[in-house]
């Protein structure tokens, strides 16, 4: 059980909401270990009292901001950071369940849930006869669609489990009483039949045609149509089915926004390695999107000339961005003169600062939206900045040399246009280290490109946005839950 949710359960225990996680209770164990979302019904009443216990135990509630979202239910996470897991605590006030997709009843039977619990260790359940009843009609309305029915072959191991643990002869007879008292439209007898067909389990022509009177028979309690709540299913199916072809990112944000998080640091510091940690993280539960400052994608306005200079560059290798700042600095060493910049280097600085400025405002409105984007280094306009201006800071004579300072002057221009991010983490490692990790890893750079990026260090102008130094001299594990309580405590 990680720390978190039991420290949630204990304060919602000792708050005196009325409360019951309503579901899945015979996998209870993976959801309060992280695996699975603690399904919680809250007596509505003491819907602010939750939400204040939610809050005091540092959960952030969360939203569906591209999709309609169901009726009365709310969204919030938490971090355990002893293990880095995410604790995701799905709340309805009202009981909307049904189909798998649809989710086309309104069901009131809350209040017989809540008045009919016990402990399951530290947290809250529904007495078995009171789940059975909740159990056996979500289960049977399942098998009222042919998408419903594929999604519910793919648990019947799980709900097979369930139905095993509910059915008991007192639990049954207890259970009959209740659809009695609380649901005067539901045949006891249809009841039993359904629950029977469940155990067995009967051939599925049965339990279609029960499953077809009992839908009948909660007719009253639908939200939608049978017309409209069937094309919701197959389109709910249909937009799932497409997001897992395309890889499109889950659709739920925190309602305190997204974020422009950004990864920099010398070479061999880690950076791609925790971006991968970090985005597998967050993509379970929100939308994500990585992107890498240091090689953005051609604008289109860039397009033409981007596939014209890697053909130069392999044409003349001096003229690579590495080996010209090389010179750079091996001439502001043995001379103060003025170092005079190719001018394919000044064309080429420009055009990645286009780039730059393209790919980051993109990002900056996304997170706007509500995604959070990771960002692999990130141009900063200071003196030295490794992703930053290249031009400015090599003054030449202005009427010698116009165009260079025309480009110069249009390159910082640009740098100055891209937003700040909402958070920087500042990686850091020992040189020796930065150049043994270099030598391991498939894509080498030149060791003395590494100790001059290493050097140079990461020059961050203060006050803009906030920065977090990580020291990534240490097992994984430990540099992992280091970034992840940094980001968490900013989002």
């Amino acid at each position: 059980m990680l720390s978190k949710a039991h420290k949630l359960a204990g304060a919602l225990n000792t708050s005196g909401v009325r409360y019951c996680h309503w579901k899945g209770n015979a996998s209870l164990e993976e959801a309060l270990s992280g695996l699975k979302d603690l399904d919680l019904l809250i007596h509505r009443p003491d819907a602010d009292i939750f939400r204040a216990v939610v809050a005091q135990q540092g959960f952030r509630p969360a939203c569906n901001s591209h999709v309609e979202s169901f009726p009365a239910a709310e969204h919030y996470f938490g971090l355990d950071t002893e293990t880095g897991m995410m604790v995701h605590v799905h709340a309805c006030f009202n009981l909307i369940t049904g189909e798998s997709l649809a989710q086309n009843f309104r069901l009131p039977v809350e209040d017989m849930l809540l008045a009919n619990t016990r402990l399951e260790g530290i947290l809250r359940v529904p007495a078995k006869a009171a789940e059975l009843v909740v159990f056996t009609i979500r289960t049977m309305l399942k098998h009222t669609t042919c998408v419903e029915l594929a999604l519910l072959a793919r648990d019947r191991r799980k709900l097979k489990r369930e139905i095993a643990m509910l059915a008991d002869m007192e639990s049954l007879n207890q259970a009959t009483e209740l659809v009695k008292q609380w649901l005067p439209n539901f045949d006891p007898n249809l009841f039993g039949q359904c629950v029977s067909a469940l155990k067995a389990p009967a051939p599925l022509t049965k339990r279609l045609v029960l499953a077809r009177r009992l839908r009948s028979s909660f007719r009253m309690y639908a939200r939608h149509s049978q017309t409209i709540a069937s094309w919701t299913g197959l389109a709910t199916f249909a937009s799932l089915l497409i997001r897992r072809l395309v890889k499109k990112p889950k659709r739920l944000s925190l309602r305190s926004g997204g974020a422009l998080v950004a990864f920099v640091g010398p070479e061999a510091t880690g950076k791609s390695t925790l971006i991968n940690e970090v985005s597998g993280w967050l993509n379970q539960h929100f939308a994500v999107e990585r992107i890498h400052a240091g090689k953005p994608c051609s604008a289109k306005m860039t397009l033409l000339p981007n596939i014209v200079m890697p053909l130069l560059r392999v044409l003349a290798p001096a003229l690579r961005p590495s080996n010209v700042e090389g010179r750079r600095i091996r001439r502001q060493a043995n001379t103060r003169a003025p170092w005079v910049f190719p001018i394919t280097f000044a064309i080429r600085s420009v055009l990645l600062a286009y780039d730059r400025r393209a790919l980051l405002s993109r990002a900056f409105a996304r997170a706007a939206n509500g995604t959070i984007v990771l960002c692999d280094r990130y141009p900063f306009v200071a003196p030295g900045a490794p992703d930053g201006p290249r031009l400015i800071y090599t003054p030449l004579p202005r009427n010698r040399y116009p165009i260079r300072n025309m480009l110069a002057a249009l390159e910082l221009k640009l740098y100055q246009q891209i937003p700040d991010p909402n958070l920087v983490i500042c990686l850091k490692v020992p040189v020796e280290i930065a150049i043994a990790r270099n030598r391991a890893r498939g894509k080498r750079e030149p060791e003395d490109y590494v100790r001059r990026r290493h050097s140079a260090g990461v020059q961050v102008p203060l006050g803009r946005t906030p920065v977090h130094m990580i020291d990534t001299n240490h097992q994984l594990e430990e540099t992992l839950r280091n970034v992840k309580k940094t980001i968490w405590n900013t989002l």
